[in-house]
């Protein structure tokens, strides 16, 4: 008996992202059960500065380790040519990105996901430091800087 796994990725290129796995008897069945298994298995993400991440990130999935560095805006996104494609459908524009162990697509795209679901935004960061975010320039408008 021989199965078929197709392995789907998609998103919104807006901050929507998602991924899933299908099994069938022949290839094109197991892309349309990937395809609707993705479109349920949406993850979102804010990004920093609409293109970004706020900080390093990393995700491990089995032997596999992803590591998203965040770099200054227009750099582009350097790294393994799926976790590009994942960032690409996030959204994310301006990221550096390595892959250590084995780079088994199904773990890449894993530790990928593991990585970006703990990003944290500026606010968040704040919060949790019990502090306020207040940008410079409103700042020195209310004479605090």
């Amino acid at each position: 008996l021989l199965r078929y796994r197709a392995l789907k990725i998609g998103g919104t290129t807006k901050g929507i992202a998602g991924f899933a796995m299908g099994k069938a008897n022949d290839p094109q069945a197991a892309i349309e059960r990937a395809t609707r298994m993705t479109r349920q298995n949406l993850f979102f993400l804010k990004r920093y500065a609409g293109s970004g991440i706020t900080s390093d990130l990393v995700g491990k999935h089995n032997s596999c380790r992803v590591y998203l560095r965040a770099v200054s805006p227009n750099r582009g996104i350097k790294g393994h040519h799926i976790v590009e494609d994942i960032l690409t459908y996030f959204g994310i524009t301006d990221c550096s990105a390595k892959t250590h162990g084995n780079r088994n697509p199904y773990n890449v795209v894993r530790a990928t996901f593991k990585a970006l679901m703990t990003h944290e935004t500026l606010e968040d960061i704040a919060l949790k430091r019990g502090k306020r975010l207040l940008h410079l320039q409103r700042a020195r408008k209310l004479d605090l800087a």
